[in-house]
This record gives structure tokens, C-alpha cells and sequence, in this order.
């Protein structure tokens, strides 16, 4: 799927366009949106990176210059641990196993089962510690990823971080302007009220775009100004940070979603908390970008009707998959639907270069 919000007369046209790739959440299913990147990249240069959540991810190999190597990351990925349970849960877990084992078991085999209950008592103190979680897996696994291949060195273009402030319950980004681009930085920092991004925060501020709560704990940062705040996965504040690419002087716009950006009628399960948590974020998202794209329409008219001074019209381009992708957010283990979600990217980021 394919869609455009106005595009100018060739007159019209700034000399130098700034083009901006607008990268947001999905977790797993970002495989899709790291597969289009891929595609696009090996013709297509982009002076700005906005990402959030997954799309932070994502987003720092395009910054970086390495989009190539998103391929050999995704198509790896259920071998990183990235549902790994902390061991609180991991222990709370065998418990249960044991004791619902012991209770459900025929009599004859209740000594075998006893014997497992006695094996997990000693986790009962590391058991004890699940009231005071933060987050269900651990952090180490995308951080680990994120740290291995994060080089600020290498930024070559503006990177815009999407994060959730937990201090203010406010979307706060995290931001990077390589030298040159002085004006740029201080007009988007004065609209945004954003963090810089630095060498001692640069992995931790990728990290929290993606801590999705309360599947992840939050990431602690210290900010500009000495204090130490808490940061959350920015795609429940502004999954779809179309207005930041702006702010930072885009004049066209290509954003990826993994979600159709139109209703389509399509029945969802409803089984479990999973499905539950998954349905309640994509609506979340698509709304984001509904009103996102309707504001961004209504500048460009407003623009074009010469009533509205100091704005300028920006070119958008949206894709995304034309039905939803069927993978769970959580979905990181199943390495076959997740290569199949990287290759349609690819495939339909190759249809838009030809389109």
C-alpha cells in the first residue's frame, strides 16, 4: 500500500529537497518495515531518521549508514533471547509447572511430581522479587543487539529517537544533528523540548524507544540537565512522528507502518492478554497516524491557499502492508513468519521504487 498526501509541481520544489524516513512501532512485525527499508535504501538517500520503538531500531542502521545489515539481524533474530523472562518470573513459572503437575498428576506418579516441587522450593526467594518487576523480559537481549552495532561516529544525518518521559507523561525525543546543521537543531529543539543525543546516551536512548511497558522495564537516562528520568517505548506518545520530521526541516516525507493505514475489516482473536495488549496498541497506532496524516493534509491545503504563514507544504509518502500482518507483537521466536513479514517489505519497498 502506497498513498501520497499532495504532491507539488516540479516548480514548486524546493533546490534541495530534505527528505525524511518516518520509521514507527510493531514490534516483531518490524521485520516488515526493516524489509522495505532495505529495498528503498539501495536507490534512496534520507537526510532524516525519525524512529520509534522498533523503528528506533531500525532506524539506527539507516542513520549509520548500514541498512544492509538489518537482513543478517532480522533474519536472526529468534536465536537472541528477545522473550527471554526474567528469572523472577523464569522460577515462578517452574513452580507452577511443579505444583500444577503434583495436583493434576494420577497417583501413581504424584512422587515423581513431589520430587519437582521439592527441586523448585529454593526459588521461592527469587520468587519473592515478581511484585516489585518492572517489566517481564529482560532488557539485556535488545540492549545487547542495540550495543553491538551502535556507533554514534558513524550518524551521518540527523536521527530523531521517539521516547516516552515517564517523569511527565509526555513524548519526549531524543535527538542527533550532525555538524552543518546548527539552525536545524536549535528550531527543532526549541518546537520539541528535546534531548540531545550524546556518545553516553546514545545506546540507552534506542533502548528506551523500544522498552514497550510492561512487556520491558524502563531505561533510566540523565538528562541535560543533571537529572535522572525514566523512559518508556515511545510508541504509546507519538508512534507516527511525522510533525518532528518537519520540525527538523523535512520537506518530504516517507513513513513505514506496519499496519494498514485504512480499517479493513479484518477479524482479530481474542484469546488471550496478548491479543488483548496487540489489538489495544495497534488501534492506538493507526490513530496516531490517522490524525498525524489529516494534520499534515490540512497544513499542506492551508499552504497552498496562502493561509498559513510560516508553514511550509511538505510531500508524504506513506506505505505499509495492504492487509494486517498476521504476527503477534511479541512474535520474535517464530523466525519463519518473520522472514516471510521481511521479505513483503522488500518486495513492496522494490514496487514503490518502480512505481
Amino acid at each position: 500500500m502506497i498513498s501520497f498526501l499532495g504532491k507539488r509541481k516540479p516548480r514548486d520544489m524546493p533546490r534541495k529537497p530534505v527528505r525524511a524516513l518516518i520509521l514507527g512501532g510493531g514490534g516483531a512485525r518490524g521485520a516488515y518495515e526493516a524489509g522495505v527499508v532495505a529495498a528503498l535504501t539501495e536507490h534512496e538517500t534520507f537526510d532524516i531518521v525519525c524512529g520509534t520503538s522498533i523503528g528506533a531500531i531500525n532506524g539506527m542502521f539507516v542513520a549509520q549508514d548500514m541498512p544492509d545489515r538489518l537482513s543478517e539481524v532480522w533474519r536472526s533474530i529468534s536465536t537472541r533471547g528477545i522473550t527471554q523472562l526474567k528469572p523472577e518470573l523464569a522460577a515462578l513459572l517452574l513452580l507452577w509447572q511443579a505444583a500444577h503437575g503434583l495436583l493434576q498428576s494420577p497417583l501413581p506418579r504424584k512422587a515423581a511430581h513431589a520430587m519437582s516441587v521439592l527441586r523448585a522450593l529454593p526459588n521461592l526467594s527469587i520468587v519473592a522479587g515478581v511484585p516489585q518487576l518492572l517489566g517481564i523480559f529482560e532488557n539485556g537481549s535488545v540492549r545487547s543487539i542495540v550495543q553491538d552495532l551502535a556507533n554514534l561516529d558513524a550518524v551521518r544525518r540527523t536521527f530523531i529517537v521517539g521516547a516516552t518521559n515517564l517523569s511527565n507523561a509526555k513524548a519526549e525525543p531524543f535527538a542527533y544533528f550532525p555538524p552543518g546543521h546548527e539552525a536545524a537543531q536549535r528550531a527543532f529543539f526549541a518546537a520539541e523540548g528535546a534531548e540531545p543525543i550524546h556518545a553516553g546516551n546514545y545506546v540507552a536512548a534506542i533502548c528506551a524507544s523500544a522498552a514497550l511497558p510492561p512487556v520491558y522495564e524502563p531505561v533510566a537516562i540523565t538528562c541535560a540537565d543533571g537529572v535522572t528520568r525514566a523512559y518508556a517505548d515511545g510508541g504509546f506518545t507519538n508512534n507516527a512522528p511525522i510533525q518532528q520530521a518537519i520540525d527538523a526541516g523535512a520537506t518530504e516525507v516517507t513513513a513505514i507502518f506496519v499496519a494498514p493505514s485504512a480499517p479493513c475489516g479484518d477479524e482479530r482473536p481474542v484469546g488471550s492478554m496478548v491479543d488483548i495488549f496487540s489489538t489495544m496498541l495497534d488501534a492506538n497506532t493507526e490513530r496516531m497516524l490517522e490524525l498525524d496524516l489529516k494534520l499534515a493534509s490540512r497544513i499542506n491545503d492551508a499552504v497552498l491557499a496562502g493561509t498559513a504563514p510560516g508553514k511550509r507544504f511538505v510531500n508524504i509518502r506513506v506505505i505499509g502492508p495492504k492487509v494486517p500482518l498476521h504476527l503477534s507483537t511479541l512474535g520474535f521466536d517464530d523466525q519463519e513468519e518473520v522472514d516471510r513479514l521481511f521479505d513483503q517489505g522488500y518486495a513492496d519497498g522494490r514496487a514503490v521504487r518502480a512505481a
